[in-house]
């Protein structure tokens, strides 16, 4: 099948409908040089006015399908079938204060969220109704601190081991098919806050049946395709955080990990078909997204078998940005986490650039 795989960066999407088979036509905003391993065709969208794009590519690629990827998925696109859930879907399900009263009606675990900070006790969140990955997410310790902007909300404070699954939905049922240690502000990558950092697969620590109830969540949400939930794992038991009704960023160690492609799972979601229970992991997998300390230009050739989301020779990133991806596979968590540090370490040589080693992770 022909596919468009469009999004601000979409090199996973890619590489998973790739990998299943199918004719690959690639454009995000990036266009990273391994991008073009996994397409036929590649081209580069600027970031502002990238849904205009959509119509353009479509007559340009004439693609059998069309997949969405991140900062698109709510898009109207006319004319191919579109491998996403409904936009007005999406839409309802990424505000995040519709979640939390969805989540309470339905009796599921949720963290206490409204659009002002009256009643909550400090320290708590503030973060952008809508939004991912935890960029614009901050503690507030103090009344001094609170400075609110339209479209913000309040969130309880919640302490936990952040989690997530990986889902796949036909919108009447749906499978878990991992279960995922979240990696979140980690400072030796140079993520701050509570910036999405990357992925361990499979969790291994208790999983609290977080599977089940991801399974539920969805199904009940009535979602197709792939789609996550996001856990914190508390001494009290397991708190929905968000659901992302589209690809995640696991989707690379879910694969390493389990071996399944997730692209064509996904693909047969949408024919009613939900894949097998997955056997239990043959090994770890993870992945870390390194953060730019300081503005850089990238001068280097950056292309390993264990890196990805690669920028180019002549490549400007913004500080706090991201540089690129790390993988590692191994037997445990502890030795997939002492790769992605050393490999961190030796890029951070090629780009001379000093990040700080000292690992806060588990």
């Amino acid at each position: 099948m022909r596919v468009l795989v469009i999004g601000i960066n979409i090199r996973h999407i890619a590489g998973s409908a790739s990998r299943a088979g199918h004719e690959v036509f690639a454009v995000d905003c990036y266009c990273d040089v391994d991008l073009a391993r996994w397409a036929k065709e590649t081209a580069k969208m600027p970031r502002e006015g990238a849904e205009e794009q959509i119509s353009y590519f479509i007559k340009k690629f004439r693609p059998d399908a069309v997949v969405l990827g991140p900062g698109l998925e709510e898009a109207s696109v006319q004319g191919v079938p579109v491998l996403n859930n409904l936009p007005e879907k999406t839409a309802q399900v990424s505000d995040k204060l519709w979640l939390a009263r969805w989540l309470e009606e339905k009796g599921f675990p949720f963290i206490k969220t409204q659009l002002s900070a009256e009643d909550l006790h400090f320290p708590f969140l503030v973060k952008p109704r809508k939004g991912a990955g935890g960029v614009g997410c901050r503690v507030v310790n103090t009344p001094s601190e609170l400075k609110w902007e339209e479209g913000m909300i309040a969130q309880e404070r919640i302490n936990g081991l952040p989690a997530s699954v990986s889902v796949i939905g036909n919108g009447r049922a749906a499978r878990a098919i991992a279960v995922n240690e979240q990696l979140i502000g980690v400072p030796w990558a140079g993520a701050k806050g509570f910036r999405y950092s990357g992925n361990i697969t499979p969790l291994a620590a208790p999983q609290c049946a977080v599977a089940q109830m991801a399974e539920e969540i969805i199904a009940s949400l009535g979602l197709v395709g792939s789609n996550g939930v996001d856990f914190l794992l508390t001494e009290n038991g397991p708190v929905v955080v968000e659901v992302n009704s589209r690809f995640q960023g696991s989707l690379d160690t879910v694969e390493m990990s389990g071996g399944d492609n997730v692209f064509q799972a996904h693909l047969q979601s949408f024919l009613g078909m939900l894949p097998e229970r997955p056997a239990p992991s043959r090994r770890t997998a993870g992945r870390i997204i390194i953060y730019a300390p300081r503005d850089l230009a990238i001068e280097a050739d950056l292309v390993r078998d264990w890196t990805r989301d690669v920028p180019g020779k002549g490549s400007r990133i913004a500080a706090d940005d991201p540089v690129l991806s790390i993988m590692a596979t191994g037997p445990r968590r502890d030795a997939v986490m002492a790769k992605l540090k050393t490999r961190a370490a030796t890029l951070g040589e090629i780009i001379k650039v000093k990040l700080d080693y000292q690992d806060t992770t588990r």
